[in-house]
Order: C-alpha cells, then structure tokens, then sequence
C-alpha cells in the first residue's frame, strides 16, 4: 500500500514536521555545512548540486511512500515555518536489521531545547500508525552524548554496538512498536 506524503504536516505543541519542497534546498544546505552536523555525519558535507540531487531524489518518492518500508525525509521547522533540522527514516543496509534507522540533525542554533526528542516522538507515532513496522532503528556514535540522550528521551532503548562500514563503531538503540 503506497500513499502520497507531498502534503504531510505532523504537528508537535513546538514543531511542525513536513515534506520537503524543492524550496527547501537552501535551508537544507546551510544546515549541510555547519560542522556540528558534518562531524558527526560526514556524508551530509555536501555541495549544493548534491543537496540539490538529494533532495530532488527524495521529493519524487513522496508519491511512492510505503509505510512497510518507509524512506521519507521531513523537514524540522517552528511554526512561523523556518526549517531548523532534518529526521529522516530510512533503511540502513549496513546495520543488518529489517527495522528502518531513525536519523536527524538540527542546527546550531537550536540545540539544547528538546526539539529533536520532540520530532523523533511525533513522527515515529505517526509512523507506528500508518504501517505494520515491529520497531525502528537508530544508531549514535558513542562519544555523541547529545544524539544519545534523544534516542533514549523518545524511547529507544540501546541494544549494543555496530560496526558500520567506513563509518566506525556506534552504539545501537531499538524503538519497538508500542502495545
């Protein structure tokens, strides 16, 4: 069962979490240079013809969204609509699980104020409502304390460690489906 997401908004009582647009690639990419992100996710360190790719990629698979194996970037954004980070829940063949990874990031200058834990609860309840996963993934680098305690604040709970190829150790957490 696939569904259309071009209009997706989940509202928090701080956030609101939506499809990306085209419109959206500056934003994007200001968030793709600042090195608090990068040095943690060093595949995000990308110009502005691949975020241009990326997100291009991304918008088209809106129209394709399968809740049982869910690709899906959202943009992070306060409600007067500036975008202040990413979540995105997407396979990750190199943790060899069935369970989508829980990804995100946020700037700088939003950090320390819950926002993350906040949109990692929202979309993955709605997630768990429109599809049949048994649980997520999310991985974090073990020196990343701030990545840890979201994980843990929305729910996840660690199940150990994973080597991830040319990316290095990380701890592992699991979010199972609630009752």
């Amino acid at each position: 069962m696939t569904q259309n997401l071009r209009n997706l908004h989940i509202a928090t009582e701080r956030l609101n979490l939506r499809a990306f647009t085209l419109d959206d690639v500056d934003a994007l990419h200001a968030l793709t240079l600042q090195p608090e992100i990068t040095d943690i996710l060093n595949d995000w360190a990308m110009s502005q013809e691949q975020c241009t790719q990326w997100l291009t990629w991304h918008c088209k698979r809106y129209d394709d969204f399968n809740p049982a194996q869910p690709a899906l970037p959202l943009a992070i954004c306060l409600p007067a609509g500036e975008m202040i980070g990413w979540l995105g829940i997407w396979p990750k063949p190199s943790v060899k699980v069935d369970w989508p990874e829980m990804a995100y990031a946020i700037s700088r200058d939003h950090r320390g104020q819950g926002y993350v834990s906040e949109a990692v609860r929202a979309a993955s309840n709605w997630l768990f409502e429109c599809g049949p996963l048994p649980a997520l993934m999310a991985i974090a680098k073990p020196e990343h304390e701030p990545s840890r305690r979201v994980l843990l604040r929305s729910g996840f709970t660690q199940q150990g460690t994973v080597e991830c190829a040319d990316d290095g150790t990380f701890d592992y957490f699991v979010l199972a489906r609630p009752a």
